[in-house]
């Protein structure tokens, strides 16, 4: 009898690590951008509002909300924000997949002069130059909302590593009326792995954005952020409106099954 009953109890271990992990459990590990950005309204996990699952992220800036760091300070540079550093980054060469679903409450507004960064890739000793006579360091993307579009930005680099000319590309994604009241879910694909690379940009299912990425440059390591970013804010003319934003399902993996909302359903259900 002890020995049945300690058969049943291992496949009944078994059986719970085979149940899909709530989702929860598979958001990577994040830390608050800057050391000194921490407004009590600026992050908070909330109830009541998510796209899957318990909580949901809510992000909110307002105006004069800057942080600083060791060596930055966005007081000084003309910026504000809250927003989340992903601390899993990956190497150039690989296939990466990034998963998030956002909503924008119906009174959300934007600035039709100052972009709002709402999810960026960025570079580890990547290619360096010159943005208006200021060292630069050039990511590979932003997604930005700027009066009522949502749009992917893309780095387009070229010349020497130590001296870069940074172009730019765009794709528009969504505007943002009809981003406003509801969930919507998006998912990235930045594949390094051929040559050229590829951006890619899925809402709700459907690609949206295609780019053939530009792979002279391979950076010591890729990484994620996301919230709201928002720069130059001056050129607003007057204080920029108070903005949230929710987050929800940040995911990441190796293919779009992995990180894509509707397949986390199917694997609850």
């Amino acid at each position: 009898m002890k020995t049945l009953a300690l058969l049943g109890l291992l496949c009944l271990t078994a059986l719970a690590f085979a149940l899909p992990q709530s989702a929860d459990a598979q958001r990577p590990p994040v830390e608050r951008s800057l050391k000194h950005n921490n407004t009590e309204h600026g992050f908070a996990k909330v109830k009541g509002l998510s796209r899957l699952g318990k909580r949901a992220q809510r992000f909110e800036v307002r105006a004069g909300d800057c942080g600083w760091d060791d060596g930055w300070s966005d007081c000084d540079n003309d910026r504000e924000r809250s927003e989340l550093y992903v601390k899993k980054d990956w190497r150039a060469g690989t296939d990466q997949w990034i998963g998030f679903s956002i909503y924008l409450p119906p009174d959300f507004k934007t600035s039709s002069r100052v972009r709002t960064t709402m999810g960026q890739v960025k570079m580890k000793g990547g290619p360096t130059g010159f943005t208006g006579g200021f060292p630069s360091e050039p990511g590979v993307f932003q997604m930005e909302m700027l009066a009522d579009r949502y749009f992917l930005r893309v780095h387009v680099l070229s010349g020497p590593f130590d001296n870069v000319r940074n172009d730019i590309k765009d794709y528009n994604l969504a505007s943002i009326r009809e981003l406003r009241g509801k969930w919507t879910d998006f998912v990235v694909r930045v594949n390094t792995k051929t040559a050229p690379g590829t951006i890619e940009v899925y809402k709700n299912g459907t690609r949206v954005a295609a780019h053939n990425y530009n792979q002279n440059y391979a950076p010591k390591a890729y990484y994620f952020k996301y919230g709201i970013y928002r720069s130059f804010v001056s050129q607003h003319r007057g204080p920029m409106p108070t903005q949230m934003i929710y987050v929800d399902e940040v995911r990441m993996g190796r293919s779009y099954e992995k990180v894509a909302v509707e397949a986390q359903r199917r694997a609850v259900d």
